[in-house]
């Protein structure tokens, strides 16, 4: 089975915190959507046989576009790949974009799920990051699709924003669990360089929250959302039973994964293939090879690839497929680097597999990088 990842690099505003690939100059959507045909077109190979399983629009903003472009994309697809065992179409949106034509206009799309960038229940916080949308418009917003039949919904919210006590960050989650929605990301906000928040940082401006602050929060949404039914089956990610994103566990279950637009990336099980990030090139490059760069992978970069990423969820990683995949050698490396960390607790086995507590999940990246395999 494979996945399908169609980047919409376009916003209204950037975020204060953003520093990902998009773009804040809206361009005719007819000029994009027909780049993104082409592309398709020239990679329509790409999965050989293999059906698609999922299909994710993601950006950006896809909401910025009326849904009948993504539904051209959609029907482009159905003339190259076999969707018949597609199980799951997402897309993302922001909260402000949604009204009930759209709601209607993207339910006629097939797409069954909506990941919407809520950030914050609060106002202020909201403010502070840059966002168009408010609190009541983001629960408007999932509401509205709710009603509208929509049974798959999943919301982002931040935690780590300076000057947010415990007792809002209660309130936020607490707030996410009484919306009924299915799936619930949760990310530490990061500072980053050549963002809003970088430059305020570099000057002096903006306090990032102290470790402790954020692993406070973390812990507490954790709790909150285990004890009302959810799953913690990513780092980031929690969700009812049988509804995690399908389409994201792709990329940290080793299934290979087709993104199409400017600084999309794909992978086949052996190479990592990343297009430009480049409008102005990806509109003229769109169906050639000129826009993409490759990385193959060695032995060693994909058995630390299945490190990294299976450590990340609550599934683990598996003795036998260290083994398997791998060799002997770097199932007796791994046990060996495991070692110290099963005795702290920071890592547990149950029979074949190794996983990483919650309650660790916070210093996961210090773990995972001790358990590389640094020989070829």
């Amino acid at each position: 089975m494979s996945s399908l990842y169609i980047h919409i690099p376009f916003c209204k505003t950037r975020c204060n915190y953003c520093d990902f690939y998009k773009q804040t100059q809206l361009i005719d959507p007819s000029l994009y959507f027909n780049a993104l045909e082409r592309e398709m077109e020239y990679r329509r190979y790409f999965f050989g046989s293999d059906p698609l399983r999922t299909v994710y629009f993601g950006g950006g903003t896809p909401s910025v576009y009326p849904p009948s472009f993504l539904q051209s994309v959609l029907d482009k697809a159905a003339t190259l790949w076999p969707l018949d065992a597609v199980t799951e179409i997402t897309t993302e949106a922001n909260p402000d974009d949604v009204n009930e034509a759209a709601i209607r206009d993207l339910k006629a799309t097939g797409i069954n799920r909506i990941s919407f960038g809520i950030q914050s229940f609060i106002d202020r916080d909201l403010r502070f990051m840059g966002r168009r949308h408010t609190a009541q418009q983001a629960i408007d917003a999932v509401r509205r699709v709710q009603d509208a039949g929509i049974a798959n919904v999943s919301i982002d919210l931040i935690f780590g924003i300076p000057g947010m006590t415990l007792r809002e960050w209660e309130q936020n989650v607490l707030r996410a669990l009484l919306l009924n929605v299915q799936h619930i990301s949760v990310y530490c906000l990061t500072i980053a360089e050549g963002t809003v928040f970088g430059r305020m940082a570099a000057e002096g401006r903006l306090t990032p929250a102290t470790d402790e602050e954020c692993e406070q929060q973390y812990l507490l949404c954790h709790q909150i959302l285990t004890d009302g039914g959810f799953e913690h089956y990513e780092i980031s990610n929690y969700a009812l039973p049988d509804r995690r994103s399908r389409h994201n566990s792709a990329y940290w279950d080793g299934t290979p994964y087709l993104g199409l637009g400017p600084s999309a990336h794909s992978y086949d099980g052996n190479r990592r293939i990343f297009a430009a990030s480049d409008l102005k090139a990806y509109l003229a490059g769109a169906g050639t090879d000129s826009i993409y760069s490759i990385e193959t992978l060695s032995p060693r970069d994909r058995y630390n690839e299945y490190i990294m990423t299976g450590l990340r969820t609550s599934d683990g990683i598996r003795r036998d497929i260290i083994a398997d995949r791998f060799g002997f050698k770097a199932l007796l490396y791994f046990e060996y680097a495991a070692e110290k960390f099963l005795q702290t607790g920071s890592l547990v086995r149950e029979e074949n597999i190794y996983r990483i507590p919650p309650e660790k999940y916070m210093v996961s990246n210090d773990i995972i990088s001790e358990l590389f395999y640094i020989e070829e």
